[in-house]
């Protein structure tokens, strides 16, 4: 099972956008490309994957961002980006899933949507 966030972005993340998100989770963690290209993954020093980012989406659909996520969403614009951040359930994954997102998001502007499982954490503090 794995813990999703999701960047809903208000342009296409440029190359030195996902560059820099991915500097941002540390130098710590490996990065790999999977699926001829279309998931990038950030793998720990056993080549392990603690999060495994798609390549985002472009959603034209007016309100499905709230259809997908709840009337919170329902002043996301469209069309926007969809980018899934999929983590392990361990607390190190989800920590770099939304660190990732956050780092995505200033850069490309947008919000982030994630479930709120108690089991979740946000840089190390239970996220709702």
């Amino acid at each position: 099972m794995t813990y999703d966030v999701v960047a809903l972005l208000e342009r296409m993340p440029s190359d030195e956008d996902v560059l820099a998100s991915l500097a941002a989770t540390g130098t710590e963690h490996r990065v790999r490309a999977v699926s001829g290209g279309m998931v990038i993954q950030l793998c720990d020093e056993n080549e392990v994957p603690l999060v495994s980012i798609d390549t985002p989406m472009y959603i034209q659909v007016p309100g499905e961002p709230m259809r997908q996520f709840g009337a919170a969403y329902a002043d996301v614009p469209t069309p926007t980006w969809w980018v899934e951040i999929r983590a392990a359930t361990h607390d190190a994954g989800s920590r770099l899933a939304w660190r990732y997102a956050e780092q995505l998001v200033e850069r490309a502007g947008g919000r982030i949507w994630a479930p709120p499982p108690a089991a979740a954490t946000r840089n190390g503090a239970e996220h709702a």
